[in-house]
């Protein structure tokens, strides 16, 4: 478990505050995320293992009768287990996708409800960051508009000078790149950058971000969408806003945590309807200062949520 000493006696003191001095939980018997020895199963996500430990022994400190198994293969086994109920809520690095969905709903006839536990990380050591747009270092724009880039990789841009470059970069062709649509970051960047609309037919899709990075690198001429901390000096991340009257702001950890940077992600919990007992007051406590403070502490570098964003999270509790 890795939590920085101050944040862990911090968290500690305030425990009977965040958790109403040491209350027991009643723990459901028959529940299936409950273990044969009494444990809460909580299935999700691998790259969230250091702050959901240092968060579960908090909770365990202030509720005794509460142990945590967690068994974080991966946010893709997360959906299954919360829909069968043998999760008790799913820690995961990204929305279900529709095809998770539907299953979700098929089998529990209802929506997940969702909650944003912490902006994703700029540091190349996680496993989730933000959306970024690549170009080639050489390539002179420096920024974009989510608008331009939609027609960028919907292929109704075809020339650089159809976003604003000049000189001799006016009739070079756009060659466009990406993660596969069928992935967690192609379906995002479907959904945030082109609105819904398919790729355009030039469109090269990729399994990984370090396979859209190095082919943005190797061809001048590229455009491509990654996850922003897999950069390299070869390439350089567009500065981009929501629309042309916004100001354009960099993939940086102070513009993600500010929450304006516009292809940023989370890290969620998702949990059933209705909020079970022990999902409640372990997402309390995620959205509580000390569960933020473990969130800062994460080696990874996951960004805590703001006061406002904190505010709508904690509103879906009640």
């Amino acid at each position: 478990m890795v939590l920085c000493l101050s944040a862990l006696v911090i968290a500690r003191g305030a425990v009977a505050q965040t958790t109403n001095e040491q209350r027991e939980i009643e723990i459901p018997k028959s529940a299936p995320f409950v273990t044969a020895d009494g444990a809460i199963a909580v299935v999700g996500y691998n790259d969230m293992r250091e702050m959901l430990e240092a968060i579960g022994a908090i909770f365990t400190a202030a509720h005794p009768n509460v142990r945590f198994a967690f068994d974080l293969r991966g946010t893709r086994f997360a959906p299954a287990a919360l829909a069968a109920g043998t999760s008790a809520f799913a820690p995961m690095g990204g929305e279900f996708t529709p095809p998770q969905l539907d299953e979700y709903r098929a089998a529990v006839g209802d929506e997940p409800l969702a909650f944003r536990v912490a902006h994703a990380s700029v540091n190349p050591r996680a496993l989730s960051g933000p959306l970024g747009i690549f170009v080639h270092r050489d390539n002179p724009l420096v920024s974009l508009s989510l608008p331009q880039a939609g027609r960028a990789f919907g292929g109704q841009a075809a020339r650089w000078g159809d976003l604003g470059a000049t000189g001799t970069w006016t009739d070079r062709p756009i060659h466009i790149y990406g993660l596969k649509a069928d992935t967690v970051l192609g379906i995002f960047a479907q959904k945030r950058v082109l609105e819904g609309r398919p790729f355009g037919p030039r469109f090269a899709g990729f399994p990984q971000s370090v396979d859209v990075v190095e082919r943005v690198s190797s061809d001048s001429s590229g455009i491509g969408f990654a996850a922003a901390n897999r950069g390299t000096p070869s390439v350089r991340a567009l500065a981009l806003s929501a629309t042309a009257k916004d100001t354009p702001l960099a993939p940086t950890a102070k513009n993600v945590a500010s929450g304006r940077y516009p292809l940023d992600r989370f890290l969620l919990i998702y949990a059933r309807r209705p909020l079970t007992q022990i999902a409640r007051e372990f997402v309390r406590l995620v959205l509580s200062p000390q569960g933020q403070a473990a969130v800062a502490a994460s080696p990874q570098e996951y960004i805590p949520l703001s006061p406002t964003e904190l505010a709508a999270e904690r509103a879906k509790l009640d």
